[in-house]
């Protein structure tokens, strides 16, 4: 199936450049974000396939990624393309060598996922330190068993990576009470969260913590950070919560650390392969939560996309600079994950 344009068609056959063509990509069983707020200014033609992002390649200057672990930059290459926007933080799809080492200009959407998902972590920490998921379990089973729980206030937490959702992470966390840490990759004072530890830090940091909140971007530096080495180094009985990518953690090493008992649980709103197969044995574990990758989905989130690119459509068409723009040669080129 073609490609689906969301304008108004042209009355001529000349290009109007007040209306660039955007390619969106969504994924197959996701919706079409409300890109039609914005048919006045361009001309939005959605793909879900590799063949359909082939054919919409022509003329096109500008995508709108609507989906975080597209892969169709990898299997067809960015063409033409020199404006890309995703609608995420995270841009692991788009670090393939082609682009990087390309004129093409990358944005990220912020200022949309990094509170709801930084609400989500207090969330789960609430969750474990109070024990409300046994709660809903013994309610569930009509018993009334009497239980102590742990505190949240003084809590000491290692939030490793201090970007836009850490940072966010860092400040509510601090806000409830908790004693709050944070990893970087290189030490440093800063504005808003004080002083960052460095990655060569990491270690010894692993040995303090309650509870260690992964916001990592996925790199090649990053991936499978948290080994069996690396898990085995937490504190006995601390908790690991992971929103940033999933292949930064070995997960047969974690399944391992929690079921010897070493790790006391874990919240998950990431997999190395998603959706989570349903064979998969964190699903059984009942101090892991599996979230599906929804930490930032609040309701109405793609709306605020929508809103972000407009913002940085309009500047695109007016010559001015973007907002959002990532410096990919910082980051570098990530392999895709291998697949078994």
């Amino acid at each position: 199936m073609a490609g689906r344009v969301v304008s108004v068609k042209k009355t001529d056959e000349e290009t109007d450049m007040s209306k660039p063509k955007v390619i969106v990509i969504v994924p197959a069983d996701r919706p079409v974000p409300p890109v039609e707020r914005l048919a006045d200014e361009a001309e939005f033609v959605v793909v879900r396939t590799a063949q359909e992002f082939r054919a919409a390649q022509e003329g096109a200057e500008i995508l709108l990624s609507n989906d975080f672990k597209t892969t169709l930059l990898r299997e067809v290459g960015p063409g033409g393309l020199r404006f890309i926007q995703t609608s995420s933080i995270g841009v692991d799809p788009f670090l393939t060598a082609e682009i990087v080492h390309s004129d093409i200009v990358l944005c990220n959407t912020r200022g949309v996922c990094e509170r709801p998902i930084a609400e989500w972590i207090l969330g789960v920490i609430v969750m474990f330190a109070k024990d409300l998921r046994r709660t809903i379990e013994l309610q569930q089973e009509r018993r009334w068993l009497h239980r102590e729980t742990e505190p949240v206030l003084g809590r000491r937490v290692l939030v490793v990576g201090p970007g836009p959702v850490g940072q966010e992470t860092v400040l509510l966390l601090r806000a409830a009470g908790m004693e709050v840490t944070v990893v970087g990759r290189t030490a440093r004072e800063d504005r808003r969260l004080g002083p960052i530890a460095a990655i060569s830090d990491l270690d010894a940091l692993l040995t303090e913590a309650d509870d260690v909140v992964l916001t990592l971007p996925l790199t090649e530096d990053t991936r499978g950070l948290f080994d069996a080495k690396r898990i085995a180094r937490m504190r006995a009985g601390a908790r690991l919560v992971n929103v940033g990518r999933g292949a930064v953690i070995v997960e047969q090493d974690l399944l391992d650390a929690v079921d010897s008992g070493h790790l006391a649980g874990a919240a998950l709103d990431v997999f190395e392969q998603e959706p989570l197969l349903a064979d998969s044995p964190l699903w059984s574990r009942s101090s892991i939560l599996v979230s599906p990758h929804a930490s930032g989905d609040l309701v109405g989130w793609r709306g605020r996309v929508v809103e972000r690119f407009g913002e940085n459509l309009r500047r695109w068409k007016a010559g001015m600079p973007l907002n959002d723009v990532v410096d990919l040669r910082q980051i570098g080129v990530t392999a895709p994950a291998n697949r078994s």
